[in-house]
């Protein structure tokens, strides 16, 4: 696998912190299967990560705001807090 110069830094930071912080001299292989690992372990949580650059109208928030449901008020930003606290 390549990789590019900061990841590489980033791996080397990490490898000198688990090494002070655990006094465990880990070599950058061992560092990268345990991240695969962690990755793989919680892959529903990266794909938030995966997905930063998907254009925001495909976003499923913004389509709701596209279509907002109908309260019956003309201007919910003023007299929503009445309508809530009857």
């Amino acid at each position: 696998m390549k990789l590019n110069n900061k990841i590489k830094r980033e791996i080397e930071n990490l490898q000198a912190q688990i090494l002070i912080n655990q006094h465990r001299n880990l070599t950058q292989q061992e560092i990268m299967e345990k991240l695969i690992e962690f990755a793989l372990k919680f892959a529903e949580s990266i794909f938030g990560i995966l997905e930063e650059n998907k254009p925001l109208e495909d976003d499923y928030a913004w389509k709701i705001l596209d279509h907002p449901l109908k309260w019956g008020i003309k201007d919910s930003s003023t007299t929503i807090d009445e309508k809530l606290c009857r």
